[in-house]
């Protein structure tokens, strides 16, 4: 835990680093992959780096911790004495302000565990070793020296490597327990798996059933998860990318992934192009334990709500598998969003769900072409940036306060989604999203115009 001295130090820089945290953290990878461009190519995702979302995520990731910790702080009222130090710094924001308007890593009000847990998640994710913490523990200080300059006095630098080195040992334990309950050790996290089906599910959607290539059994997973895949590239890259677990057989993994098609200057999806054109029934490629602690089985038996669009209906399945199998009187409501027929992934899977639950409803928008699911802000589809529906008609939908909302789709959709929900009285923590790779805000704040990931 920080000293009373750390954290006042803490408090006093949070603005400046909130300020400068884009510049902090375009200097952490730039100097990260100058010393290990391995990490580029072989762990950290390209197309993100590339659009600048991962370097998003890390600036208000920084922010957020600290916040995070002071408002944990013995004697703290969580955004007490903004308004203070905003007086007195010519109106400026406070670390507070700076750190909400940055957003939250969380739905709920963050705390630091919240927010460690989704890192080591993510770490645990992309293959994060203990060795590489003291890596990115150097090159973030150095990041924090040149972004600073004489900002950063001594008590400043130690107050954030406190805060850094606590996140870290959290960070250790968590994603070495995930190890453990994949019986895998340190360093032995990535296991081989054989492609025993590679089936076009829709125009643009690949749908991969996956077994182990050797002769113990890929690991259990609970509904809600996911798991990485990685792939050789042409270019001999090893890239990483996450995908929901779609239920079904325990000794199988499904999984689908949808083609990104890059706005220029983007890049198309370089992993999702593999997955559709060069992988094949008997190929094999490297999986990662199952990870992801929001799960159906943690919560309350509330009533459901799933709103998905595009592939975001790959958690969804996986979930509603589950209740079929384990609570099939379940009330549930799924609304899942899509632009045409022919792009909608799983739909038959979809409605052979929902069908088996008897207090299960299901409505399906395909929204091309249809001015009343359009928004009238924005031209993009519903895959690209800037949404775009309505996104749903909560008059037409048997919500109440007990429900629990399940978000998964485009980044810009949940953004949008979510505020309608809590503008129609659903509270905030009640309303659960899942977002693959960088979490940069869009979902809970402003900016949601992100592409997709590859």
């Amino acid at each position: 835990m920080a000293s009373t001295t750390q954290l006042r130090a803490l408090r006093a820089s949070l603005p400046v680093v909130a300020e400068r945290a884009r510049d902090i953290a375009d200097e952490f990878y730039r100097r990260l992959f100058g010393t290990r461009p391995d990490l580029l190519r072989d762990q950290f995702n390209r197309g993100d780096l590339a659009q600048g979302r991962q370097q998003r995520e890390l600036a208000r990731t920084i922010v957020a911790l600290a916040q995070a910790v002071l408002d944990a702080a013995p004697g703290s009222t969580r955004g007490e004495g903004a308004d203070r130090h905003r007086a007195s710094s010519g109106g400026r924001p406070s670390g507070g302000d700076a750190a909400r308007q940055a957003g939250a890593p969380t739905l709920a009000p963050a705390t630091p565990g919240e927010i460690v847990s989704r890192l080591a998640q993510r770490h645990a994710a992309l293959g994060v070793t203990r060795d590489e913490y003291d890596l990115f523990e150097r090159h973030l200080g150095e990041a924090f020296a040149v972004a600073l300059g004489p900002d950063l006095t001594a008590d400043v630098a130690d107050a954030w490597a406190a805060v850094y080195r606590q996140a870290r040992d959290e960070m250790v334990a968590t994603v070495e327990a995930i190890y453990r309950q994949a019986d895998l050790e340190p360093g032995d996290e990535w296991r081989e798996a054989l492609v025993t089906e590679h089936r076009v599910e829709a125009e643009d959607v690949v749908a991969l059933t996956l077994v182990s290539a050797d002769s113990e059994a890929l690991p259990r997973y609970r509904a809600g998860q996911f798991a990485s895949v990685q792939v050789r590239l042409a270019d001999g890259a090893r890239q990483i990318r996450q995908y929901s677990l779609r239920g079904g057989h325990d000794e199988q993994w499904r999984i689908s992934a949808r083609l990104l098609v890059g706005e220029p200057p983007a890049p198309d999806g370089e992993v999702s192009s593999h997955l559709m054109g060069e992988l094949r029934v008997g190929d094999v490629v490297s999986v990662s334990p199952p990870i992801g602690s929001l799960t159906i089985d943690d919560l309350d038996d509330a009533p459901l709500l799933f709103v998905s669009a595009g592939i975001g209906c790959t958690p969804v399945l996986g979930m509603l598998d589950h209740l079929a199998r384990t609570e099939p009187d379940r009330v549930v409501t799924a609304l899942h969003f899509e632009r045409t027929p022919e792009r909608h992934a799983h739909r038959v899977e979809l409605e052979a769900l929902v069908a088996s639950m008897p207090n299960a409803t299901l409505r399906v928008s395909y929204t091309q072409g249809s001015l009343s699911a359009l928004s009238a802000l924005a031209e993009a589809s519903i895959d690209g940036p800037g949404v775009y529906l309505d996104p749903i008609d909560l008059a037409r939908v048997d919500l109440t306060a007990s429900h629990r909302v399940f978000l998964c789709g485009p980044v810009p959709f949940m953004a949008i989604a979510r505020a309608a929900l809590i503008g129609h009285g659903v509270d905030a923590d009640r309303v659960h999203y899942f977002v693959f790779g960088p979490d940069d805000g869009s979902v809970t704040g402003a900016d949601t115009g992100q592409g997709g990931l590859g």
